[in-house]
């Protein structure tokens, strides 16, 4: 039997996660598997069917994976009967156990109730659990390798390294994009500059081509262009904290980055090399000038000190000037 009894999958990303599930499939030497899906979380979340499936060995062997989606929901009871369960599988059954929490830092997301069951404790030291965290740059920049060799396309000079940057971190979304860009690509096959533009911007403002443009000589009209289009979405909310929480970690990264800490950034090296002449140019104190930028908008939200619209407009313009080369020396 070429695959382990049973699996843990340990992933908050279902995409990725149908996608290991193909792979075990394949893998497995058997082709004519029947994939019957069951959820932790629904209101009978194991019913009778999934417990006959699992338990009652048939006449004539039929190679059925269950797969329990969410199965992090699960209750004691449950995992009970599982951890008894699991004893005695026939081997055309295929129990393929879905934890889809989110990670809190690198720890996986196991609930106490899940890891101190005999079944689990068995899975881990056979090495029958799937972990990931989901898709991050470094991950995208090797799906999207793993795309391109699939398919036999081919990039333009630099696309291969900003499309990663580009793309969502959702395996459905990045998915959907793919298929855009290889439809784009055509009969030549190549995946040229023009065709970023076919990929779906991941929130209401772009943030990293604000913060690329806000660093140009010219880029005001095209910065106040972008904010006033969010403007217009009635969005500005939203918008708004998220520009916040963007420049929160820009500015992390800036300080480590002026600070001799570079080993301590978790970007691609492509991102910290566009970064590292951005921090260098603003230096600590305009990353203290960005960190206050983000707190006083933030608090003026919070205390209806002002509006949305207009606690962004401040904030773009402040960020403006800061990042503008002539302003840098003129302030510093």
């Amino acid at each position: 039997m070429n695959r382990p009894k049973y699996l843990f999958l340990v992933c908050p990303d279902p995409q990725l996660i149908k996608s290991h599930i193909d792979e075990r499939m394949a893998a497995s030497g058997q082709t004519d598997w029947e994939l019957k899906t069951f959820w932790g979380d629904d209101d009978e979340p194991l019913p009778a069917m999934f417990w006959t499936d699992l338990t009652i060995k048939s006449l004539f062997p039929e190679p059925k994976a269950l797969i329990v989606r969410r199965a992090h929901t699960l209750l004691a009871d449950q995992l009970d009967k599982l951890d008894a369960a699991v004893k005695g599988l026939s081997s055309d059954i295929f129990p393929i156990f879905c934890l889809e929490g989110q990670w809190k830092g690198k720890k996986p997301p196991v609930p106490a109730t899940l890891s101190r069951r005999n079944f689990f404790k068995k899975a881990k030291n056979e090495n029958w659990i799937w972990e990931s965290q989901g898709l991050d740059q470094r991950s995208l920049g090797e799906l999207v390798r793993n795309w391109a060799a699939r398919t036999g396309l081919k990039f333009e000079p630099g696309v291969e390294r900003t499309l990663p940057m580009a793309l969502p971190l959702d395996a459905v979304a990045v998915r959907l994009e793919l298929d855009k860009l290889e439809l784009a690509a055509g009969d030549e096959m190549l995946v040229r500059k023009e065709h970023m533009e076919l990929v779906s911007p991941t929130g209401e403002m772009e943030f990293f081509d604000l913060m690329d443009a806000l660093g140009k000589r010219g880029a005001e009209a095209a910065v106040w262009k972008r904010v006033l289009s969010d403007h217009l979405k009635k969005a500005q909310d939203k918008m708004l904290f998220n520009l916040i929480g963007y420049l929160a970690s820009q500015a992390r990264m800036y300080w480590m980055l002026v600070s001799g800490e570079e080993n301590k950034v978790k970007a691609h090296p492509y991102v910290k090399k566009l970064k590292t002449p951005v921090a260098k140019r603003l230096g600590k104190q305009g990353v203290a000038r960005m960190i206050d930028l983000a707190l006083d908008s933030e608090m003026s939200v919070k205390t209806g000190a002002r509006h949305h619209e207009e606690v962004l407009d401040i904030l773009v313009a402040g960020l403006i000037e800061l990042f503008q080369p002539k302003a840098q020396g003129n302030r510093f």
